[in-house]
């Protein structure tokens, strides 16, 4: 029973995932619709599985991450569905059975491996090679013109000097940035999956729980 919770929630982030690669957007009543009856069904099983002093702790340290990502979004770090999915996580799955590490730590560890990739793959599409001076900037300086007519960078993020552009339209952060012309130089970044990366380190997260994480700091400390 204690793996039911875990397996709903990988489920609810797989779809999750989908909705985040097409369209770059997870409606809220989504994780309402799902997270309620996940709780509903999550909360207790945990209650009969686990010490509640333990449970209590295993809960804390996932809250603690939601509240940090939470600050990362109201600065326009992150978009709201990754909070959602990270609350999610912490709600239906603070641990994983057989593992020690709270499981969220785990999925974010985790992935961070899709969230590179993805990097390099968008860094790949502006340098023209997998220079790693390259394709390791955060923000690239593109030609307006560039990013309002190619396909491959209809989910990148624009630098805009006021508001959020997370939130902004792509064509009207170009045309802000830009100032309407479109041979001017702006700052844009890769606009990734995140709940995306977030559900594949969750599927590996559950696969293989933290014995990768004790194996590598056990080969680094001899």
């Amino acid at each position: 029973m204690e793996w039911v919770p875990a397996v709903y929630a990988l489920a609810v982030l797989g779809y999750a995932a989908l909705l985040d690669v097409r369209f770059r957007e997870v409606p809220p009543r989504y994780w309402v619709l799902t997270g309620v009856p996940g709780a509903l069904i999550s909360v207790p099983i945990h209650l009969l599985s686990y010490d509640f002093k333990v449970l209590a702790v295993y809960y804390l340290a996932s809250i603690i991450v939601v509240a940090i990502v939470y600050v990362m979004y109201r600065f326009c770090m992150i978009g709201g569905a990754d909070v959602l999915a990270l609350t999610l996580i912490s709600v239906l799955a603070p641990i994983r059975p057989g593992s020690f590490i709270p499981f969220i730590y785990l999925v974010i560890l985790y992935s961070a491996m899709p969230a590179l990739a993805y990097q390099a793959y968008s860094g790949f599409k502006i340098c023209g090679s997998l220079d790693i001076k390259c394709v390791a900037r955060l923000k690239y300086r593109v030609k307006a013109g560039k990013l309002l007519g190619g396909e491959e960078f209809k989910w990148w993020l624009v630098d805009v000097e006021d508001g959020c552009s997370i939130d902004e339209d792509l064509k009207s952060a170009i045309a802000k940035a830009s100032k309407g012309d479109p041979e001017a130089y702006i700052l844009a970044s890769p606009g990734h999956p995140y709940v995306a990366h977030l559900a594949i380190g969750y599927a590996i997260a559950l696969a293989l729980g933290d014995l990768p994480v004790f194996w590598v700091l056990g080969f680094l400390t001899g």
